[in-house]
């Protein structure tokens, strides 16, 4: 794995945010920061085909070198001995950032609150790039708080991609000295037929232990070495998944969550427990793979 943190900016102030979460992320886990700026050129349709609009290739040069420049401002401003480089690459911004992801320990990309349809879309840019980047992505939100301390919540369940979000979340908590707030969700079958309300209770009780099974059971194949000292506070909580996570998040300074994939789908599509959290959360959020 590369030592080194990348992240795309496009001059809004969301991306801003982005290089300072980049710039601290890099400075705590003693990497190289990349600053990327991708250069979307524009196009002219003629009768022999798709033909690049050449005159304006030095503006938007000239614009990049501006971004990167003030953005390498901010890093040294936060950290001054960071080492920190700038690159503009042609393409498109998602393309761009998911063939830097093959040679980075991580990537971080802003991304912006749509207002009332915020919960019915996902920005084009952090939703591939959750899917199909070759490292953990850190997906900064417009509106989310930075708090400097708390726990990292994890959502965990049971498949592999739970246990490498819950080694991920293990790993990020070592480098910050905090804890882990590891939760697993349930629900409870509904029944089509009456049955006794002490049915229910016992119910409940075996989808609670089967939760906390889950849980130790990915703790135990997360664990290193290097994590081995790190608290892990456990919660099972009767609710659907991402709102367990969300709910569990309050106080959160970063929240993992697993990309499941599916195949070829998974170039397509997010979990919905992850593109729910991506889209509510007003925390950071990694999202990870098995890949990563």
């Amino acid at each position: 794995m590369s030592n080194k943190i990348v992240v795309g900016i496009d001059g809004s102030a969301i991306s801003e945010r982005a290089v300072e979460f980049a710039a601290d992320e890099a400075e705590l886990h003693g990497t190289e920061l990349e600053i990327i700026y991708a250069i979307a050129l524009p196009t002219d349709v003629d009768f022999y085909g798709v033909t690049i609009a050449g005159p304006q290739i030095e503006a938007l040069q000239h614009y990049a070198d501006e971004l990167l420049s003030a953005a390498v401002t901010t890093v040294n401003q936060r950290h001054p001995d960071l080492v920190c480089t700038t690159n503009s690459v042609i393409g498109t911004p998602t393309w761009v950032l998911i063939n830097a992801s093959e040679d980075a320990a991580a990537i971080v990309v802003g991304r912006r609150g749509l207002g009332a349809v915020k919960s019915a879309f996902l920005g084009s840019v952090s939703s591939r790039l959750a899917t199909e980047a070759s490292c953990p992505v850190f997906v900064i939100s417009e509106d989310e708080q930075r708090p400097t301390s708390g726990p990292i919540v994890v959502g965990v369940d049971d498949s592999e991609f739970g246990t490498a979000a819950l080694a991920f979340a293990l790993t990020q908590a070592a480098a910050r000295e905090t804890t882990v707030r590891a939760v697993s969700a349930y629900r409870t079958p509904a029944i089509a037929i009456p049955i006794e309300p002490e049915l229910v209770v016992e119910l409940r009780k075996s989808e609670a232990a089967e939760a906390e099974r889950i849980l130790n059971t990915a703790l135990e194949q997360a664990r290193t070495p290097e994590t081995a000292s790190v608290e892990v506070v456990k919660v099972t909580v009767e609710d659907s998944p991402a709102d367990a996570i969300l709910t569990q998040s309050k106080d959160a300074q970063l929240i993992v969550v697993g990309s499941h994939g599916k195949g070829f789908v998974k170039r397509l599509l997010l979990g919905s427990v992850s593109r729910q959290v991506l889209h509510e959360a007003d925390r950071p959020v990694a999202v990870v793979d098995l890949s990563h």
